[in-house]
Parts: C-alpha cells; structure tokens; sequence
C-alpha cells in the first residue's frame, strides 16, 4: 500500500429493477451506498457510485475499469448492493453470475493490478433460508483477538471476496439503516483500519453480525429472531493493511 494512489472503488447500487424480474425495490440500499461512498473516500479511494445499471452497462464499467493502467494505484475494490439467489446476482435487467465481477482481473487480463488485493464485497441474498439462533453456555473466560526481486504468481492469487450471507441464505436488510453486512463493514472499516490487517477486520465484522444483529418481526414467526453470518473467500498472498497516505 505504498503506490501513490491508494485505487479505485466502485459500487454498483441496485434499489429498483424492471417490472419483468418481478423483484420489489431495496429501500435501504441508498444508505449503504452512501455509508460506504464515505468511508471508502476516508480511506484515500476514488470512489465511483453506479446506480441500477443493466448488465450490459455493468460489463461495459468493468471492461473499461481492466483496460486501465493501475500501475501507481495501491488495490481494486468493487461492491455489489443487490438482490440475489443462489449462486447468482442481479443487474437492473437480468441476472448473472458473480464471477463477470472479478473475471476481468486476473493477472494475465489486468497485469498492473497482478500482485496487488482486489477486493469484492457483495451485499444481496444467496438463497431464502433463514438462519436460526443457537443458543450458547460459556464456562470460564473467552477473549477477542520490500526488496527488488521476481517471481512468479497464480493468476487467481490476490482476490478477496466477500458475501453479506453464505450460500443458501437470506441476507437482511433495514430499510432506514441499510443491511446489517454494509453497517458492520463500515463501522470496522472506520474503527480499526489504522492497526487491523484487512482479514482481521473481516473476522470482526462476522462477529458484529453473528451476535448483534436479529431480525425483528413479531408479526411473522417465521421471519422472526432470525440472524446472519457473511462468507469471506480469500485468495490473498499478503496482509493488507490500509496506511494512511
């Protein structure tokens, strides 16, 4: 994170979609958007807000985004605030696969940005089951916790990707506060970054969600006291830490 740029951050908000998806709109969303837009620029990114683009606009952001020279820029990220099923996303128009996000940005497609983080964190549904409560009994205590040379790297290395929910599960959103992934994420985010590794802050904001979120709807049994816990796949070979410039 020694680049003099510390790197692009795009977020594709997704509130309202054509009638023919039949989805209802994602009141909230724009909170997200709007919570992150300003942490992220906290974080020395150039942040670039895209609001319910079709799919085909979509490609065309990160096709153009791969072209780019990030020779002197520190990482990528890229969010999704979405509707989601299992194993897919969804555009204004169409759904797609998660994978049009970070296929343009292997090393062999975007070598300037080989050897450096790209970040993806994505806020919608994997599926419609719900999580319940388990209840725990703790006994006893329990506690939170460059040289010049060349080598050669996977093509695959250096992802992170973040899901707000683990495959085959509801991801819950409130409508003045925005989802509980994005609240916790920019609350971590905001909080820790200057002396927490970027996994680490992961850890933590599983923990912010697992325990201090759930769902709150007397009126429903079924959707009632439901919780949540995200799903992080990393692919990276450094700890990644977010020095001030």
């Amino acid at each position: 994170m020694r680049h003099s740029k510390r790197g692009k951050a795009i977020i594709f908000n997704n509130k309202d979609f054509s009638p023919a998806l039949s989805l209802r709109p994602r009141n909230g969303t724009d909170v997200d958007r709007d919570k992150l837009f300003l942490k992220l620029r906290e974080l020395d990114f150039d942040v670039y807000c895209y609001n319910d683009l079709t799919l085909g606009e979509i490609e065309v952001v990160l096709k153009a985004l791969s072209k780019e020279d990030h020779t002197e820029r520190d990482t990528l990220m890229i969010t999704v605030l979405s509707h989601g099923e299992a194993g897919i996303l969804f555009a204004k128009d169409t759904c797609y696969k998660p994978e049009i996000l970070w296929s343009s940005f292997t090393a062999d497609r975007c070598p300037t940005l080989a050897g450096k983080p790209k970040l993806f964190f994505i806020q919608a549904c994997q599926g419609d089951r719900l999580d319940s409560e388990t209840l725990l009994t703790l006994r006893g205590n329990t506690e939170t916790d460059s040289g010049s040379f060349s080598y050669k790297i996977p093509s695959h290395a250096d992802f992170l990707i973040c899901y707000s929910t683990i495959p085959g599960f509801f991801s819950w959103r409130n409508t003045t506060n925005g989802s509980w992934f994005v609240q916790a994420l920019c609350r971590v985010l905001g909080e820790r970054y200057r002396d927490t590794h970027l996994l680490d802050m992961m850890t933590i904001v599983n923990q912010i969600v697992a325990f201090d979120y759930e769902s709150n709807c007397p009126g429903d049994a079924i959707m009632h006291q439901k919780k949540q816990i995200p799903c992080i796949t990393s692919l990276l070979t450094r700890q990644v830490f977010f020095e001030p410039k």
